[in-house]
C-alpha cells in the first residue's frame, strides 16, 4: 500500500527543478548504467519515451542517441517540464501522469525510464499502461529503489521519534510481479546495492531536498525538525561510519525491463527472472 500522492510528488519535484542537476548525484549514475543496458539489445526505435524525465539530461542523451527517432520526455511535474524545454528544442516535452499517457496503443518502440516509477501507486495500472502504448516487442527499460534504500538514514530516524521520515520502496520481486499481472513479456528484475558518501548526515537530507526526493510519505510529520533533533539523527548516524569518517548512504538500485505484447496473453506468477549482483560496488 503507497502512501504517497500524485500531486504531493508533481508538487515536489516542480519546486526542485532548478537544484536538482546540481544535487543529483546518485540519480545520474544510476540513469548512466541503464543508459549502458540499451547496449544489451539492437534496438533501431522510431518513437522513444523518457518516463519521469526529470531536468531531461537522459531525453537529450537519448535524442543523440538515435537521431532518427522522436524523442519525448513525460513528466508529472510541471516545473520539470517547463525547465526542460528551456534546455533544448530537439525534443518533445509533455507533462503527463505516467498511468495515463497521452500516446496511442502500439506506438512507442522504447520507454526508458530513471528511477521514478517508485513514485506510482499502482504499479500494475502503470505497467498495463505502459504494455498499452508499447508496440509489440517494444522494450521497457528502467530503474526504481528498493526497500533497503536509505537504510542508515531510516534507522536513524527511528532512533530519534516515531514518524515517517523516509519513503518506503517496494521489493523488486513484487515489481516483476506486476509486470507479470500487466501481461507484459519476458520482465527481468535485479538489484545491486550504491553506496554514496557524505561527511555529515545534513549533506544527504540536504541533497534529497534539493532534488525533490525527500520525504513526501502521507504519514509523515509536516512541522520543521528542531536543530536538536537534527544533532540527534546525526549523532544516530555515527554509528554507521566507515573507516575514513565518511557516513555511508545505501540506495538499493532496481533494474528492470520487459517487452510490449501483442495478445496480454496470460502468465503464470513468478516466471520473471531475478538476478542479484553480487557484494555492492562502491561510488
Amino acid at each position: 500500500m503507497s502512501h504517497l500522492s500524485s500531486q504531493d510528488v508533481a508538487r515536489s519535484f516542480s519546486q526542485a527543478a532548478k537544484t536538482y542537476d546540481a544535487a543529483a548525484f546518485f540519480q545520474r549514475i544510476a540513469g548512466e548504467r541503464l543508459f549502458e543496458r540499451l547496449d544489451y539489445f539492437k534496438l533501431e526505435p522510431k518513437n522513444i519515451v523518457d518516463l519521469g524525465c526529470g531536468t531531461g539530461v537522459f531525453t537529450r542523451e537519448l535524442s543523440q542517441r538515435f537521431p532518427q527517432a522522436k524523442t519525448t520526455g513525460v513528466d508529472i511535474a510541471e516545473g520539470m517540464i517547463a525547465w526542460c524545454k528551456q534546455q533544448s528544442q530537439s525534443e518533445e516535452y509533455v507533462c503527463a501522469d505516467a498511468v495515463s499517457l497521452p500516446f496511442e496503443d502500439n506506438s512507442v518502440d522504447l520507454i526508458f525510464s530513471n528511477l521514478s516509477i517508485q513514485w506510482v501507486e499502482d504499479l500494475e495500472k502503470l505497467f498495463v499502461e505502459l504494455n498499452r502504448v508499447l508496440k509489440p516487442e517494444g522494450l521497457l527499460l528502467f530503474t526504481t529503489l528498493g526497500p533497503d534504500t536509505l537504510k542508515e538514514l531510516k534507522q536513524s530516524f527511528s532512533e530519534v521519534d516515531q514518524y515517517q521520515h523516509v519513503n518506503d520502496f517496494i521489493d523488486m520481486h513484487h515489481v516483476g510481479d506486476a509486470m507479470l499481472q500487466a501481461k507484459m513479456l519476458d520482465p527481468v528484475v535485479d538489484a545491486e546495492p550504491v553506496v554514496i558518501s557524505y561527511d555529515k548526515a545534513t549533506e544527504l537530507m540536504r541533497d534529497l531536498k534539493d532534488i525533490g526526493a525527500h520525504n513526501i510519505d502521507r504519514r509523515r510529520n509536516s512541522g520543521l525538525m528542531s536543530p536538536k533533533k537534527l544533532r540527534a539523527v546525526e549523532k544516530a548516524y555515527r554509528q554507521f561510519a566507515l573507516d575514513d569518517g565518511q557516513l555511508p548512504a545505501t540506495y538499493e538500485l532496481v533494474y528492470g525491463h520487459a517487452f510490449g505484447s501483442e495478445q496480454k496473453q496470460t502468465t503464470s506468477y513468478h516466471e520473471y527472472i531475478v538476478e542479484l549482483a553480487e557484494g555492492k560496488r562502491e561510488v
